[in-house]
């Protein structure tokens, strides 16, 4: 079992950080990390939104996340691991953010720091240093096809299907016409009618 799970781990470290890390931090926890610095700017600027914001996500989603945020340790996130955000309007007024990792239900949760900022982060610093791992036009830095080529997909598809369709009734046909085979017949052998 202990084998499985470093087989484990090495794919995660595969599918985020092998190759062109800071590329794949970026398109694939970059998203998340977007939502989530709108929010806290958000939360930062006004005092009507709610005090606090979940989300759930699969272990690929939370490593995307830390890889975008270089706070990754290399291990599968267990199973009901969170990573918190925190926000704190400070006495002065400004605002900084705490990250944790929560991935033990019997222990506290792992303080983390953003490389470049001490663990209690001041918001403008953490916006700062986090806006290089947000995608700026993730379709577009994905390479995603554009409108015109999924039109000609869709109508490939639909004459392929339309192909399969006749092609399932001929056979029907076929096949129902040899079962239904009309009274009085002659054989070949004996050349007599049968009724």
């Amino acid at each position: 079992m202990q084998r499985l799970s470093r087989l484990k781990d090495f794919s995660f470290r595969f599918l985020f950080g092998i190759y062109e890390q800071a590329e794949k931090a970026r398109l694939q926890g970059g998203v998340l990390l977007a939502q989530i610095r709108k929010n806290l700017t958000l939360m930062a600027t006004s005092s009507q939104l709610p005090k606090l914001l979940v989300y759930s996500a699969h272990d690929t989603t939370l490593v995307a996340l830390q890889m975008a945020l270089y706070v990754y340790n290399g291990e599968q996130a267990p199973y009901a691991s969170c990573h918190i955000f925190e926000l704190y309007q400070e006495d002065s007024g400004n605002f900084s953010v705490e990250m944790y990792f929560r991935n033990e239900s019997n222990k506290a949760p792992w303080p983390l720091s953003l490389p470049g900022c001490p663990h209690r982060c001041p918001l403008q610093d953490f916006l700062r240093l986090t806006e290089p791992f947000v995608p700026k036009d993730w379709q577009q830095e994905c390479q995603l096809a554009s409108g015109p080529a999924d039109t000609e997909v869709i109508v490939a598809l639909a004459v392929c299907g339309s192909i399969l369709f006749l092609l399932i009734v001929l056979l029907l046909t076929v096949l129902f016409r040899m079962q239904a085979q009309p009274p009085g017949y002659r054989h070949v052998a004996d050349g007599e009618d049968h009724a």
